[in-house]
């Protein structure tokens, strides 16, 4: 399938990021459903891969990477961001694509965001190559760590983070350990980290409570002078600790967190976000969602 976007001003700058030259690969797609970005007034849609093979030297490519392709804001509209090719999850596909010019992972992004090809065509879907599908059948192996207070943990190899359950104060919460999945030194780092907070929870949670009434008990009550909720008196900053309810806490192997409370409806049902890092303290209390 060959397709081009409406927009050619958009479409030329786009293009004008990768080589002139086509060549065609295999690429073996994630589970991961890909998604899209902002690119002037058009949309720049992604799909993730786990792996790919140059069919001009069948060298084999292992790491993740991405294939993207322009859509125009009203076919984003109307057929969502996968529009034309919906690629499907773990499969291969044989493509006709042009390779990015400029491979510098700008500072702050993964090694991913510079492994990608526009698509020119989709010339083959389902294609059989035992190469990738062994790749493939070790991706999808679960991985799985186990910590005599956290629990058990399971790998979410997409979003490159543990997830888990732990008891907090009583009350069944998530955790997320956010790592490097080829640094298994990450993991320990975000285990300790994550362990920290927990083997102090009593103490944490009154911090993470009283911060967030601190910063944001004030806008609170504004939501209710808005909502004209005259039957419900104002907030005191207490009365503000004690209504919300811890449901998750992420951790980054560097000691960054974020816990997100319920927020009892005073914002519509709006999560309440407390950051900040393991050494340096608490960062912030905003509403999200």
């Amino acid at each position: 399938m060959n397709y081009t976007p409406a927009n050619n001003k958009d479409f030329e700058a786009f293009a004008s990021e990768y080589h002139k030259e086509e060549k065609e690969i295999l690429i073996l797609t994630s589970d991961y459903s890909g998604g899209a970005i902002r690119f002037g007034s058009s949309w720049a849609a992604i799909a993730d891969f786990l792996a790919y093979i140059n069919l001009s030297s069948n060298e084999l490519k292992k790491g993740d990477g991405r294939v993207t392709w322009l859509l125009s804001e009203e076919e984003n509209k109307k057929h969502s961001f996968s529009y034309p090719y919906y690629f499907k999850e773990g499969t291969i596909y044989r493509l006709k694509v042009r390779d990015l010019i400029d491979k510098t992972v700008p500072e702050g992004r993964l090694p991913s965001f510079c492994n990608r090809f526009m698509v020119v065509e989709v010339l083959e879907e389902n294609v059989e190559n035992d190469e990738l599908l062994a790749i493939l059948a070790e991706y999808r192996k679960p991985v799985k760590v186990v910590d005599e207070i956290l629990g058990e943990l399971e790998l979410n190899k997409d979003m490159e983070m543990f997830e888990g359950a732990i008891d907090w104060l009583g009350e069944e919460i998530t955790i997320y350990l956010k790592v490097n999945i080829n640094n298994k030194a990450s993991w320990t780092k975000a285990i300790k980290a994550l362990r920290t907070l927990v083997e102090q929870q009593k103490q944490q949670d009154s911090e993470f409570r009283n911060f967030a009434a601190e910063h944001l008990t004030r806008l609170a009550n504004d939501w209710r002078d808005w909502r004209d909720d005259k039957e419900t008196p104002e907030i005191s900053k207490t009365d503000f600790a004690d209504r919300i309810s811890l449901s998750e806490l992420k951790i980054t192997s560097s000691g960054n967190f974020a816990a997100y409370y319920d927020d009892d409806d005073m914002f519509l049902c709006h999560a309440i976000t407390v950051s900040g890092n393991i050494k340096k303290g608490l960062k912030s209390a905003t509403i999200e969602g």
